[in-house]
């Protein structure tokens, strides 16, 4: 696992060496052993630099400096910068030395570079693991970039009629200088609905991230063109096995054992849910001795806590089990290092819980194993069916429907457990009810509706943008008889929200995280089958529970949902208030532009009543507030850095990191 970066001339003016490692630089976090910079010219080696690739590498497989990026072949056919893992590289190494390619190193990225070679933008679609890559196509004088199927692995670019600039994170953007910033109006009301910035949008104007299974090409002269290479919504249209509890097993099996191959070492994450057992359970017959887990509980709220069930699979299996105690204090001081580390506004307060866990597996581990991806291709999450009692409450008349509303009105409500907590989710249900279930899905996701914007920032148009997404995507999984609400969640929230979240916060501590749910093949397989193969109004995974039957012992089976998650809703009424006081200050909140910062002391008075809800809109604010005085102030100061050397090659090792 790596970070990339680097800069396209379309004037002829050459690439920076010092630009270059300014980008890097700011990258050394997610690979902190060696890096290096490479300066290549359209013409070849005599003609002025064109091309700046930039890499920062955490050694994980092929330890040797045969590995060291960015790499070429023998003949010096193209170059690569690449960030990932290819799990199916042992059979591309065959098929490609068949075709003639020599190696020179056991790396799956001499892999990725000889399929590109040989097969171009055709070898994306082979490669089963996660990546983001700049290829540069030195026969073409063609840049291509590209991200993997689900969007495990990031990439950002900003594209100016004099230069190309692309990075694994945002924040080496604005090191490369000269890179004027300005917030984007429709990524704040997206934000704002989701608790995140979907692909194509970054929070600035000027950046963009490429969409996962997508691809940029670039040549020198500024011919640019976006394409996908993958699209779900044409893999769903398949047979489904005799079997669908065998397959899945079966899939499952082989996805963990491909995600073993490690010369560092390798763990896994185990939270005490069904996802993470599962994978710990398949990896204690597979990876070698002994196999350390690491979990967090959270002592002070036993609704969140899974603690007990990641103890007990720890006993049964003979893990070197970690377990992390979370309460107030420790998310207090974690809260810095999570929310300077992110580069854009992100409201997922489990980001938290996972910066903590990864911090704890890093002292002891290079690679982790996890559960993510589960709870969108097996329908593991409370939304999926609460979609389904929505099709069963349309169908009440509207008067009992606003008297029952009316009542819970009254009641308190909070995020969580209890009655309290079940106030909370029918009064979501409540609210979100409509004809269309596009509609539906954004009502029941969304931080802050329409009303709720409009109060926040009253004179500020709302276009509806994350609700025209969901019915995008909507539209785009309507044929056949697949998985829709499940392949909604898989093509948008997953990217954007939880492997964002995983990438930022392992990679933060150099921590490469890999994720046998997402394997494509099973992915594809699971979203094939009928919604009800899933999910019902009274559970969820009902697929995934039939297949680990045998394997995951029963308690777990049986455990409701929980989510790897923190209570900031709970703690901001309390030992966390000072704090939000302090940073989502009236000042600090007309940053967000058109922002009422009256409205948003409203919310927080009625959250510390419990008369409402408002934990996780508080908690956007205070993120977006943070993101303003720590990353944006951070990427200003950055844009001014210039730099006009333009050596060929520097190579830097940990100690310069």
């Amino acid at each position: 696992m790596c970070g990339i970066a680097g800069a396209l001339s379309f004037d002829g003016r050459p690439v920076r060496g010092g630009a270059i490692r300014a980008m890097t630089d700011a990258l050394v976090h997610r690979g902190p052993d060696e890096g290096a910079v490479r300066l290549l010219g359209a013409c070849g080696a005599q003609s002025p630099p064109v091309l700046g690739l930039g890499h920062r590498r955490l050694r994980v497989v092929d330890l040797t400096p045969a590995a060291a990026q960015p790499m070429t072949d023998a003949a010096g056919r193209g170059w690569i910068s690449y960030n990932g893992e290819i799990y199916n590289a042992p059979e591309l190494r065959s098929e490609l030395a068949a075709r003639g390619a020599v190696f020179r190193s056991r790396s799956d990225t001499e892999v990725v570079l000889q399929a590109l070679i040989h097969w171009g933008t055709d070898a994306l679609v082979r490669f089963n693991g996660m990546f983001a890559l700049a290829f540069w196509d030195a026969e073409r004088a063609r840049l291509l970039l590209a991200r993997d199927r689900f969007g495990e692995k990031p990439l950002y670019y900003a594209l100016r009629p004099e230069r190309l600039l692309f990075a694994s994170e945002l924040g080496a953007l604005p090191c490369h200088g000269g890179l004027g910033l300005s917030i984007d109006e429709e990524a704040v009301e997206l934000y704002l609905t989701l608790g995140y910035v979907p692909a194509p949008w970054s929070i600035y104007r000027e950046v963009r991230k490429l969409p996962h299974g997508g691809f940029l090409l670039a040549e020198a002269n500024g011919k640019v063109r976006l394409e996908r290479y993958y699209r779900l919504e044409e893999r769903l249209a398949r047979e489904p096995p005799d079997d669908p509890s065998r397959a899945v097993r079966s899939l499952l099996e082989n996805s963990v054992r491909r995600r073993l191959q490690a010369d560092v070492p390798l763990g896994a994450f185990l939270s005490g849910g069904i996802d993470s057992t599962a994978v710990v359970t398949m990896m204690g017959g597979a990876a070698p001795p002994p196999l350390r887990t690491y979990t967090m509980a959270v002592p002070d709220l036993g609704y969140f806590d899974e603690s007990s069930l990641a103890r007990a699979t720890s006993r049964r299996l003979g893990t070197e089990h970690t377990q992390v105690d979370v309460g107030a204090r420790r998310l207090h001081e974690e809260i810095p290092t999570v929310l300077d580390a992110l580069d854009e506004p992100f409201a997922d307060s489990s980001a938290l819980a996972a910066s903590i866990i990864a911090r704890e597996a890093r002292c002891d581990l290079t690679v982790a194993l996890s559960g993510d991806g589960g709870d969108e291709v097996f329908g593991g999450y409370r939304l999926l069916r609460a979609l389904s009692a929505h099709r069963l409450l349309r169908r009440l008349p509207p008067a009992p429907r606003g008297l029952l509303a009316g009542m819970l009105r009254h009641l308190p409500s909070r995020h969580g457990g209890g009655a309290a907590g079940l106030v909370q989710k029918i009064r979501k249900l409540l609210d979100g009810l409509t004809p269309e279930i596009a509609a539906q899905h954004a009502a029941w996701v969304s931080i802050c509706d329409d009303s709720a914007r409009l109060i926040l920032r009253p004179g500020v148009a709302d276009r509806g943008l994350a609700e025209r997404l969901f019915e995008e995507r909507y539209r785009r999984f309507s044929g056949g008889t697949g998985a829709r609400s499940l392949a909604v969640e898989v093509d948008l929230p997953l990217p954007d929200d939880m492997l964002a979240k995983v990438d930022r916060t392992s990679m933060r501590h150099a921590l490469e995280v890999r994720a046998p749910f997402l394997d494509p093949e099973l992915v594809e397989m699971s979203l094939s089958l009928p919604e009800a193969a899933h999910v019902s109004i009274l559970s969820g995974k009902r697929l995934l529970r039939r297949a680990l039957r045998g394997l995951v012992p029963g308690k777990v089976l049986r455990a409701p949902k929980r989510g790897f998650e923190v209570p900031v809703g709970h703690w901001l009424g309390g030992p966390l208030a000072d704090l939000y006081r302090e940073v989502a200050s009236a000042e600090a909140l007309r940053g967000l532009p058109g922002a009422n910062p009256l409205a948003a002391g409203g919310w927080f008075a009625e959250h510390r009543a419990r008369r409402a809800d408002h934990g996780r809109a508080l908690w956007a604010l205070f993120a977006f507030c943070w993101w303003l005085r720590g990353p944006h102030a951070r990427h200003t100061r950055a844009a001014q850095f210039f730099d006009d050397s333009s050596s060929d090659v520097t190579v830097f090792k940990r100690s310069e990191g």
